[in-house]
């Protein structure tokens, strides 16, 4: 018969044994709490080199393969949901159509409200894209589209009418030094037209005065017209050079302010111009702002910096330009509605892969250097 310290030590192990035996079990009932019974909705929308749409249907990138890593590792199967815009794909989360997104997608204070996000994915930042034809200056073309030309072309009919009128009245008069204008009709017009175009350009003609009164007189109205038109020649060209200066070249964000700006609506990007107090023209998404630039719509976008520069680098090749360094860091994430129960896990899951090589194996995979 069992008493006193022998009952209680027999109690101990009983309940020890029973713990043990338990814990299959046990496993089991978490796992089935935390493995859904339906395979997962992913959805996520094209962006190079995070996601690639395939024309059979199939999708691939760096948050393709790290998804696909993080369900193997949790044994979950899944189903990826394809969409055509960033929101579209953000709202398919918050609505409950799907069980995650993954892409390029910034963690952000007003997307925290209705989601929850796993640990960071990717540490990125913004940079400005341009067209790949803004970095040099036209001098020819600045001067064409000023109005400059027409205004020279203006100018040299009115210097042939002036010299006209100055030989007749000069031909058959010697001036009270020699006589300068000839009195043929080719010799004579010629000498009248420089005699008008110097005038025009240096303001006098110390050597040379006409004899009559009324070439004098012309002269005068002559002197007077020809500082108007040299003021406003001048202008009109200084102004366009000032004018595609001002939207010729951009550099940093200060230099968006009196551009044609124009990004994805509810983004990082106009978040972050509206607190700069830059106007912009809102877009559905970077997609759609990208198709504006190269279309002459808009002088510059501004995208997620491994984006931008993968798209320059290869579909955008000579069509559009990166302008200036990477600005506003920023961090992408996987996201969640809001309260799911698979965080937990994903986190977990992240913090593995970047501890065994797994994570630094597909940066390097997809974007050619490690972290």
């Amino acid at each position: 018969m069992l008493v006193g310290a022998d009952l209680r030590a027999y109690i101990l192990k009983f309940f020890a044994a029973l713990m043990i035996l338990s814990l299959p079990l046990f496993s089991t009932l978490v796992q089935a709490q935390t493995s859904p019974s339906e395979p997962l909705i992913i959805s996520s929308v094209e962006r190079p080199p995070f996601t690639f749409y395939d024309e059979d249907g199939g999708i691939s990138g760096f948050s393709v393969d790290l998804w696909e890593e993080i369900a193997r590792r949790n044994g979950w199967e899944f189903i990826w949901k394809r969409y055509d815009s960033f929101p579209a794909m953000v709202d398919s989360v918050v609505n409950g159509e799907a069980d995650a997104a993954i892409a390029n997608i910034s963690i952000t204070a007003e997307r925290e409200r209705v989601l929850d996000f796993s640990h960071p994915i990717y540490d990125s930042g913004l940079q400005i894209i341009v067209a790949a034809d803004r970095g040099g200056t036209n001098i020819i073309g600045i001067i064409w589209q000023s109005g400059a030309v027409q205004l020279i072309g203006g100018a040299i009919i009115i210097l042939l009418f002036i010299a006209h009128i100055l030989w007749f009245f000069e031909r058959n008069t010697p001036n009270s030094r020699h006589d300068y204008f000839r009195d043929d009709y080719v010799g004579g017009v010629w000498d009248a037209f420089w005699w008008a175009f110097i005038i025009m350009t240096m303001g006098g003609f110390e050597n040379e005065v006409p004899a009559s009164k009324f070439s004098r007189v012309l002269a005068m109205f002559w002197i007077v017209a020809s500082l108007f038109f040299v003021s406003t020649l001048t202008a009109k060209i200084t102004t366009s050079l000032t004018v595609d200066q001002l939207t010729g070249d951009i550099n940093s964000i200060s230099d968006l302010v009196g551009k044609r700006v124009g990004v994805g609506e509810n983004s990082a990007m106009s978040r972050f111009l509206e607190a700069k107090n830059i106007p912009y023209r809102k877009y559905e998404d970077f997609n759609a702002a990208l198709a504006a630039l190269e279309a002459d719509e808009i002088d510059a976008t501004i995208g997620d910096a491994p984006i931008v520069r993968f798209y320059v680098a290869n579909e955008g090749a000579g069509k559009v330009a990166l302008a200036g360094a990477v600005f506003q860091a920023d961090k992408f994430a996987i996201a969640f509605p809001d309260g799911s129960e698979l965080l937990e896990q994903v986190n977990m899951s992240l913090l593995q892969i970047r501890e065994d090589g797994t994570y630094e194996r597909l940066q390097t995979k997809w974007f050619g250097s490690s972290i």
